[in-house]
């Protein structure tokens, strides 16, 4: 018997498939709109002004009267021998520039912070004590352009702080790991030529490691090199919710759930009959030099209807019986019925799309 209706549903089934993914783009689509009207024009905040700034710092230590070296300081990135060592000399530099004239006022200072690191067997590294000294004192100045420099020269007596560090560990008793940080500290603040809105924030610290309380001893910079900012007028100000685009994305949101509910609904059923037909198109190949359809549903209200729940216990039956079972579509791809026929008994099988989850299958 020649299997119908499969390719139909499998058909109906792809473009309910192919509706769902619309209806999902659609959602998408509806919770971006959303999203991007609630989070005004930030991306169009109007530019005010740009800068940038490099730093850099450089040194030399100097060196005490000695037989060993003939030069009186010794350059960057060498190794250092303490007892030879009489001060160290850092140069600090910072050029700022904007694209714009500014209003600007900036303080810088240096200081000298000796510190000991402590740890035990096993256990992280710690601060225990540091303390800050003045090496310059705060500078302020103001002006107004587009860029300015900040170069300052100072001296650090290393043997000073070597002594500080070596009364700390012998009061204490303490294998501290000593140094002292030369830094150069600038805290900027501006804005606009003419407007009193300070809109220029801007923080720099370069530094020199100074290891202390060791024979020999290298010293590391700690600095930031470059950066710089673009500045823009307050986000908040000219923060604004896109009604029409919220709309919209309210009623495609609206929209994409209801379609979606009934897209899903319609996809559930019609996979259920898929899956009905498909098993139905099985019984009637595997089966069809046994199975005979009839055009019409029979009157059954002479015979004693005997409900059969397995197909397989229907074959049975007609293997010791030698009749034929009758088939008759009920409801298109929908429900079917396979009878037997036995003087005044029906075997009657029904196979139902709802219940096909049920069906005993070989």
């Amino acid at each position: 018997m020649k299997p119908k209706n499969s390719h139909k549903i499998i058909l109906k089934q792809w473009v309910q498939v192919f509706l769902l993914i619309l209806v999902l783009i659609v959602l998408a689509f509806g919770i971006w709109a959303v999203a991007r009207s609630l989070s005004g024009n930030g991306n169009n905040r109007d530019e005010l002004y740009s800068y940038n700034y490099n730093s850099s710092v450089s040194y030399k230590v100097f060196l005490r009267d000695n037989n060993f070296f003939t030069a009186n300081s010794l350059g960057m990135n060498k190794q250092y021998i303490a007892s030879l060592v009489d001060y160290i000399e850092m140069e600090a530099k910072y050029n700022f520039q904007s694209d714009k004239d500014l209003d600007y006022t900036y303080t810088y200072d240096v200081v000298a912070t000796a510190k000991g690191v402590y740890a035990e067997a096993e256990s992280e590294a710690s601060e225990v004590w540091s303390k800050e000294y003045p090496v310059a004192a705060a500078e302020t100045k103001s002006g107004t352009g587009k860029s300015f420099t900040v170069d300052k020269t100072v001296q650090l007596d290393y043997n000073t702080y070597n002594q500080i560090m070596t009364d700390f560990r012998n009061q204490f008793g303490l294998s501290v790991d000593a140094s002292v940080d030369l830094s150069l500290r600038l805290n900027i603040t501006g804005s606009l030529k003419g407007e009193e809105t300070q809109t220029l924030q801007e923080s720099n610290t370069m530094t020199l490691n100074i290891p202390l309380v060791k024979p020999t001893f290298v010293i590391t910079p700690d600095y930031v090199n470059n950066g710089g900012e673009t500045i823009y007028k307050d986000a908040d100000s000219g923060y604004e919710i896109n009604i029409p685009l919220l709309v919209l994305g309210i009623a495609l949101l609206l929209v994409g759930a209801v379609m979606l509910k009934k897209i899903g609904g319609s996809l559930l059923t019609t996979t259920k009959k898929s899956e009905y037909v498909l098993f139905l198109n099985k019984i009637l190949k595997e089966y069809g030099d046994i199975i005979a359809k009839a055009e019409n549903v029979p009157n059954l209200t002479q015979y004693d209807v005997v409900h059969i729940k397995d197909f397989n216990d229907l074959v049975d039956i007609e293997e010791e019986l030698h009749s034929p079972i009758i088939y008759n579509e009920v409801r298109e791809d929908l429900e079917c019925w396979f009878m037997i026929f036995n003087d005044k008994t029906a075997y009657k099988f029904i196979l139902r799309y709802e219940d096909f989850a049920r069906i005993k299958r070989d």
